[in-house]
């Protein structure tokens, strides 16, 4: 398993999407460091908390796209066959696939983490402690262990198009941008309103706590459907195209 994601990460390395995803990263910082810089932050929690937030709205995008570019890579490089000659099963690859995009939202977060100290240091946030660090670490690996599990139904999406960009970085987009747009609206409907409001309810301010329990059975039932569905699609097209 660790070296079919080691492939994943290899793939990954030759997409254009690890630019995007680093220039996203640094226009986010330099935007949040700017508004903190003119509008004052009254402690570091507070920075780091609406930081989070924020960028908990773009992850599912970053995520989504991420994951398109390394199941197309598939096609156009033609590495599937090859993947295939050594005993590994059609499950074992997709497993990775999942792994692998959990390991890119804990590393986009942990480097959010670098990046909202240097913007606390830069505009003078309050004093900074080994205690908050460990909370500011805390939170952002909730955001990054939780967030994928939002983008499903893009993953599933992804496998019918069989190798088409165009079409599931489309879905992914409009379907990012109702998740955030109906934060309050779509909250137990929508996987990404659902987990937003479980992670900022304080700043959102969820109903009831039954609401809670509605958004986690949302995302479940999202999680588990789109699951087995891209399973056994992902075996039928993969099976199909290297018989």
């Amino acid at each position: 398993m660790i070296e079919l994601i080691q492939t994943e990460f290899a793939k990954l390395k030759r997409q254009k999407i690890v630019f995007t995803i680093t220039g996203v990263l640094f226009l986010f910082w330099a935007g949040m460091t700017f508004w903190t810089y003119h509008v004052p932050q009254e402690s570091f929690e507070e920075l780091y908390m609406k930081y989070g937030s924020y960028f908990a709205m773009l992850l599912p995008f970053l995520l989504g796209l991420s994951f398109i570019k390394i199941y197309h890579a598939e096609y156009e490089n033609n590495t599937l066959k090859e993947l295939l000659q050594i005993p590994v099963s059609l499950s074992r690859l997709f497993y990775a696939k999942i792994l692998f995009l959990f390991l890119v939202a804990v590393i986009i977060m942990l480097a959010n983490c670098l990046l909202v100290a240097a913007s606390s240091m830069i505009c003078g946030v309050g004093s900074i402690d080994i205690y908050q660090i460990g909370m500011l670490i805390k939170f952002f690996l909730l955001i990054a262990l939780t967030m994928p599990f939002t983008i499903f139904p893009v993953f599933l999406v992804t496998v019918l198009a069989s190798g088409n960009t165009i079409f599931p970085s489309a879905v992914c987009f409009i379907y990012s941008l109702a998740g955030l747009m109906g934060i309050s609206q779509l909250a137990g409907i929508h996987p990404i309103s659902s987990l937003l409001n479980i992670l900022f309810d304080s700043q959102i301010s969820i109903a009831s706590d039954e609401t809670k329990w509605v958004c986690v059975a949302n995302i479940m039932i999202f999680v588990l459907i789109s699951a087995i569905f891209v399973h056994l699609c992902y075996g039928i097209k993969r099976g199909d195209k290297y018989k």
